[in-house]
């Protein structure tokens, strides 16, 4: 930051940049630059450019709470609180189906090694196999299993009732009774001192994983003569549907916030600037909260203070580090080669990608940190304010400012109707009648823009 001159009256300009998302673990003016009290609807993809986020549309209608999206065999299928459904022509068939709903009924899905069946639990099913035509239970398979991976060549299986992790048969996923010992089935006992039972199992590292809410358990080995059980970390998980991999990581939802395993190093937590958000997670309803990965972004939904359903949804760039709340509210995803899918409360499973939100104009905003820009002992009054934006033609923005650290008066000093769609450094005159030691921008919008820098020119005014 440019110091001040001799000069008390001397003004100077101050450039920032806004792509380091918000930041809840610190006191407001504490925060870096680029980071931000708030935000709604903007992401920080074209680093170090701030834009507004992309939109979706809507790809499929069904009904209901949206909790499992998949494809099988090119066909699309999606679960709810009733049941598992496959798409036909324009309709859904059900592939199972309950005669009642429960919104905490779950699936959790695998395919065989080759692609040819696939294979559910919702917690309560003895496992089934799928191979788009037949619909087979496999009864000996354990029961009420709730989680479900792959790995090696086997199928793993787990529930929230025991501390058993079971093993099927080599390349069989019909045999949970054979005792082959290079071959053949078993159940390996996973106990904790404090007798938590599992939240989740996955595959990662080439070795599973199995979940409890304090502790994280690496199956490594093949069959019963190598298997080996590490419990090396103290990090939960309290979602199973939390649980996502990317190239070379995992992320999941510990009872104290999102962490990423690389492996081979304790797993690390990267949530604390959403710690406000993490801390309304309403314990009651942990097991709906939901994670999914569009490539570049982590997206991270939470069921929030009274709730019983998911509220909110956030967004993380893995890439710069970044935390950033969306208004819309997903409840279940699926990345198809490149292309991101979502489900909703309503029944409907939208696509990634577009200018608006299913039609609707997206609406955005975002509040900076208070800057003193460098002299907390002086009053000093901001006098021009370049804001260097792209702002689509039909979009809108909006730019206000306000004196102090925090609440006060927002003063609206421009807008806009219809942006040029070209990057325009707008010079936006400030009358500042009372100086301030701290002031704050508020920027926002409806429709698609790009705001690259914000540039403040700044009067001290003594002290």
């Amino acid at each position: 930051m440019e110091n001040w001159v001799s000069n008390v009256n001397k003004s100077k300009q101050v450039v920032n940049t806004i792509t380091g998302g918000i930041n809840q673990s610190v006191e407001s003016i504490e925060l870096k630059d680029n980071q931000l009290v708030s935000a709604v609807n903007v992401d920080s993809f074209l680093y170090p450019t701030l834009q507004v986020a992309d939109g979706h549309t809507l790809f499929l209608q069904h009904t209901g709470y949206i909790n499992r999206i998949f494809k099988f065999k090119e066909t699309w299928y999606c679960g709810n609180g009733k049941g598992l459904y496959k798409r036909s022509g324009s309709s859904w068939v059900a592939v199972y189906e309950y005669g009642d709903i429960n919104e905490s009924r779950f699936w959790d899905v695998a395919m065989f090694f080759d692609g040819s069946k696939m294979y559910f639990v919702d917690g309560a099913l003895q496992l089934r196999q799928y191979d788009g035509t037949t619909l087979t239970t496999l009864g000996s398979a354990p029961d009420n299993s709730s989680f479900l991976t792959t790995h090696a060549n086997r199928f793993y299986l787990a529930n929230k009732f025991d501390n058993l992790l079971s093993y099927s048969g080599l390349r069989d996923a019909a045999d949970w009774t054979s005792t082959n010992k290079y071959t053949g089935t078993g159940k390996i006992t996973v106990e904790t001192v404090d007798g938590e039972t599992p939240r989740g199992l996955t595959t990662f590292a080439n070795h599973v994983i199995l979940f409890k809410k304090y502790s994280m358990h690496e199956l490594f080995g093949e069959d019963s003569t190598n298997f080996q059980m590490q419990n090396p970390y103290g990090v939960g998980c309290i979602s199973d549907r939390s649980i996502v991999q990317t190239n070379n990581a995992l992320y999941w939802l510990a009872f104290d916030g999102v962490y990423v395993y690389m492996g081979g190093a304790a797993p690390v937590r990267i949530s604390d600037p959403i710690q406000n958000y993490i801390r309304q997670i309403n314990p009651d309803f942990i097991h709906h909260c939901v994670t999914g990965y569009d490539g570049r972004f982590l997206f991270l939904t939470l069921v929030t203070g009274t709730s019983s359903v998911p509220t909110i949804t956030l967004k993380y760039d893995i890439e710069h580090r970044a935390w950033w709340p969306m208004s819309f509210v997903a409840t279940a995803y699926y990345l198809d080669n490149q292309t991101m899918y979502f489900g909703t409360l309503d029944g409907r499973i939208m696509q990634q990608g577009g200018n608006n939100y299913a039609g609707t104009q997206i609406t955005w905003s975002i509040e900076t940190k208070p800057s003193s820009e460098g002299d907390e002992t002086v009053h000093k009054a901001i006098h021009r304010i370049w804001v260097v934006a792209d702002i689509e033609s039909g979009s809108t923005l909006k730019v206000e400012y306000a004196g102090g650290t925090e609440g006060g008066v927002w003063n609206q000093v421009y807008t806009t109707a219809n942006g040029t769609g070209q990057i325009q450094s707008i010079k936006i005159p400030v009358v500042v009648r009372t100086p301030e030691t701290w002031f704050r921008l508020r920027l926002s919008g409806t429709g698609k823009a790009k705001i690259h820098r914000i540039i403040r020119e700044v009067t001290r005014r003594g002290a």
